[in-house]
């Protein structure tokens, strides 16, 4: 979902039909915020996208159990620094947050998942995480309880920058480095995104591959209204 100022890339569960709603309640309600002014906003979304997905759950005894994750990114319009550019971003669930800068990918977000979790704590190698029986079982997602804990940050932007969200079908395929290498060769965002999906897709494609591409680019003044980001969305 990208809308100019906001980005956001939410990956259902709880079943194809109860995966689909509730992604689709995030990412729409997401889809009509036209800005925000803070992070804050940008967590009251996230609070917001709960309710309903347990709102509408609770009226429709085939969705019960439905959830969500989402990741998101809103070009903040409040407190901008002279020259800078301010982004929001938050976390729910094991979808990831990634920038990439001269040629080096970083994982911003932390994934929400039970192998995760146990990876962090030293129970679980890299690699036996990335085979792990349980790897899909998520911590935290939109629709799971009242009370969404949500990860958040506020990041500089700088131009040259380029933002990577993507859910797990992504992940879970295509290694970090090759990520990595294939954002460097392309300049076009869509390009990038079309060559991720590709290569999760070729590597098996087990799950549904979401890619969200948000580039950093020159603008010789900020305006709220016109995004300084070009954005580039491939679901597979």
């Amino acid at each position: 979902m990208a809308n100019g100022s906001l980005f956001a890339v939410a990956d259902g569960m709880g079943g194809h039909r109860g995966g689909e709603v509730a992604s689709g309640i995030a990412a729409g309600h997401f889809r009509i915020i036209e800005r925000v002014s803070n992070v804050a906003e940008l967590e009251a979304a996230v609070v917001s996208a709960n309710e309903m997905i347990r709102a509408r759950a609770a009226v429709d005894a085939d969705l019960t159990g439905m959830g969500t994750t989402i990741v998101a990114l809103g070009v903040l319009s409040e407190g901008q620094p002279d020259s800078q550019l301010q982004i929001g971003a938050i976390n729910v669930g094991d979808s990831r947050l990634y920038v990439h800068e001269g040629g080096i990918l970083s994982q911003v977000s932390v994934d929400h998942s039970l192998v995760a979790e146990l990876a962090r704590a030293g129970r679980l190698t890299e690699e036996e995480a990335l085979r792990h029986p349980q790897r899909n079982v998520v911590t935290r997602a939109l629709g799971a309880e009242a009370n969404v804990k949500v990860d958040s940050w506020v990041l500089t932007a700088r131009l040259g920058q380029r933002y990577l969200m993507c859910s797990d079908g992504l992940v879970n395929e295509v290694s970090d480095s090759i990520v990595e290498r294939v954002l460097s060769e392309h300049e076009d965002p869509e390009a990038a995104a079309q060559q991720l999906v590709d290569l999760a897709n070729q590597s098996g494609g087990r799950d549904n591959i979401t890619v969200l591409i948000v580039d950093v680019v020159d603008a010789d003044e900020f305006d709220p209204d016109v995004s300084p980001c070009d954005p580039a969305e491939i679901t597979s």
